[in-house]
């Protein structure tokens, strides 16, 4: 890769130290991330929502990682609304994360609830104002129990009608990716009928989902369709100082897009760069 990698998609494990996650970045040619705080719960096989005391010392070590490697570490706090009882609540809520601790976006996994659903539109609406965006969980998940049941890309068609919410559906949303890239063509529709300035708000992360054959024929379907403004690269590491798992994840994507599927280098900087600014919305 002639240029340094910027990746959407990484978990904390809440441990890592400052310094460790500096070198892993360096080491493994990745620039720039976006870090999501721990959640406790995540791959063991309950239901239980995250606490707000839980949610609140999570996001707070966030934010001391974002400062000490500002300018390379991006904080999204991960929401579940199940956390607390009244929408106006998450709203406050997520509003001190975004502005008092200055995160920049949030994390959700549809689990128990759906993206849909009008309870959540003052959610929504608040981060339209913030200028905030939201990296969706789509598609089967080992995450939460059952998750899958609310992570049908057809769900998130409904947020269209927030035209200032940026949000990315991770993994490609396999195995539905037929189903996602539909939903990706209904949000492309604007510009495909002539308003040439239109930047779709969706884009779908190329994290794995699908196994290593299944994720060829998902990202030469997605490149083709939907063209590289509307894929964007993740690892989905488990933490941000595991130098290794970065390698890998770029590695494997590299060589499905440049070596298999025969993209141009400009193609794989939008995927693996440049896409990534235009989702944070800071620079």
């Amino acid at each position: 890769m002639e240029f340094r990698v910027n990746d959407v998609h990484v978990h904390s494990s809440g441990k890592e130290r400052v310094e460790d996650i500096e070198k892993a970045l360096d080491s493994s040619g990745v620039e720039k991330i976006a870090l999501i705080s721990y959640h406790p719960y995540l791959l063991r096989d309950i239901w239980t929502p995250i606490g707000v005391d839980e949610f609140k010392d999570s996001v707070k070590r966030l934010s001391e990682v974002q400062k000490a490697l500002r300018g390379r570490v991006y904080g999204l706090a991960f929401v579940d609304p199940r956390m607390v009882d009244d929408v106006k609540e998450l709203v406050k809520l997520v509003e001190w994360v975004l502005t008092d601790l200055e995160l920049v976006g949030v994390k959700m996994i549809p689990a128990g609830w759906y993206p849909y659903e009008e309870k959540l539109y003052p959610l929504y609406e608040k981060l339209e104002e913030l200028n905030a965006p939201i990296l969706f969980h789509c598609g089967i998940s080992w995450g939460f129990p059952d998750s899958s049941r609310f992570c049908r890309p057809v769900f998130w068609e409904a947020l269209m009608k927030f035209k200032k919410l940026r949000f990315i559906l991770a993994h490609l949303c396999w195995p539905w990716v037929d189903e996602a890239l539909a939903v990706g063509g209904r949000f492309l529709y604007p510009a495909k009928s002539g308003f040439l300035s239109y930047k779709p708000q969706i884009l779908f992360d190329i994290s794995s989902g699908a196994p290593w054959l299944w994720k060829i024929d998902a990202l030469g379907k997605a490149i083709a369709y939907l063209g590289p403004e509307m894929l964007i690269f993740g690892s989905d590491c488990g933490s941000a100082d595991n130098s290794k798992c970065f390698e890998e994840a770029i590695r494997r994507d590299y060589i499905i897009l440049k070596q298999i599927l025969a993209r141009p280098d400009n193609e794989l900087r939008i995927i693996f760069r440049d896409n990534f600014d235009r989702f944070i919305g800071k620079k």
